[in-house]
């Protein structure tokens, strides 16, 4: 009687037990050059030992082109932030583990993707963006990482993340709280401005948003922005805020700096909040919590469902409030 296969084996496992990188093991599985026979056989034993059986989305990229997966930036300087390495080692982590092959594609670089790409995951949206129309037309399958719209899509729940950070705020007794944000006229800038404007409305509590301009470090821009508007200030004048939801971590850090500089005590006189939770960054800030990891594992589920020709679905992962010595 022959034993069921481990449903816990994965390919993460092989390349432990092979003492190799998870990219041979993808590429042993896969039929790709750049192993010597000894090392892709040796890695297919063990494969075959532990019983691997690759996810359906795997199966749909098990061969040629369609083995792999374009990973697509949709603005150059987003490879700069912390967020985005993350999401990217997660995905690349992920879509190995599932024997898929994941290739960087830069933003100028998007024509090239149904060349060398059999699917896609885009990354970093911005107005008018037009890699989705392109991919349709072109037939190749995508998910976003982003707020819902077209086609598939998985998204931290951005809303009720700022919705509890004022919430929290609230209940400890602020009432001047302001919102640091970038751009925050345009449309595709507002999810996360809706939960802390859900939060006030439920208090009876004015509005104070601060709008700093897009650029590629939001650490900077808070605090130029912020002390600015601090050194404005008279002398003899109260503040005109008693918290700050900022959008990001990196918004947080800027402000955070830019009132140490001022002398405004956190969180006496000035509570702050971030969103992300960013590793090290974020090791003093109270802020939202996203699982860049499930974001990811996620993002790939939902590429074997475009390929398997299923219906789009948009995917909320939940968040947390993790509260620390700023707020």
């Amino acid at each position: 009687m022959s034993r069921e296969p481990s449903k816990s084996a994965t390919i993460r496992e092989i390349a432990r037990r092979a003492g190799v990188s998870i990219a041979s093991v993808s590429r042993a599985l896969n039929g790709k050059p750049g192993l010597g026979d000894a090392l892709r056989e040796r890695i297919l034993a063990i494969s075959r030992e532990i019983e691997y059986r690759p996810s359906a989305a795997a199966r749909q990229l098990i061969s040629g082109k369609g083995a792999v997966v374009g990973i697509s930036l949709g603005r150059q300087e987003i490879e700069l932030r912390p967020y985005y390495i993350l999401l990217y080692q997660h995905l690349t982590l992920a879509l190995h583990e599932q024997g898929m092959v994941p290739i960087f594609f830069a933003h100028d670089q998007t024509a090239l993707l149904p060349e060398r790409a059999g699917a896609a995951i885009l990354l970093g949206e911005f107005p008018d963006d037009s890699r989705p129309a392109f991919l349709n037309a072109r037939g190749v399958p995508f998910v976003r990482i982003g707020e819902p719209g077209e086609g598939f899509s998985v998204a931290p729940d951005d809303r009720h993340g700022l919705y509890l950070a004022t919430r929290h705020l609230i209940e400890g007794g602020r009432r001047r709280i302001a919102f640091v944000g970038c751009e925050l006229k345009l449309p595709h800038r507002q999810h996360r401005l809706k939960g802390y404007q859900g939060a006030l409305a439920e208090a009876g509590l004015p509005e104070r948003p601060i709008s700093v301009p897009h650029v590629h470090d939001d650490a900077l821009t808070g605090y130029r922005h912020l002390a600015r508007l601090l050194s404005r200030l008279p002398e003899d004048a109260s503040l005109p805020f008693d918290a700050l939801v900022c959008e990001t971590d990196e918004l947080a850090l800027g402000c955070l700096a830019a009132l140490e500089d001022h002398g405004i005590a956190v969180p006496e006189q000035v509570a702050v909040t971030g969103f992300d939770d960013l590793p090290v960054l974020a090791a003093d800030l109270t802020t939202v919590c996203q699982d860049i990891a499930v974001i990811a594992t996620t993002g790939v589920t939902l590429l074997g469902e475009a390929l398997a020709g299923k219906p789009p679905r948009h995917v909320s992962v939940a968040v947390a409030l993790v509260v620390r010595q700023t707020g």
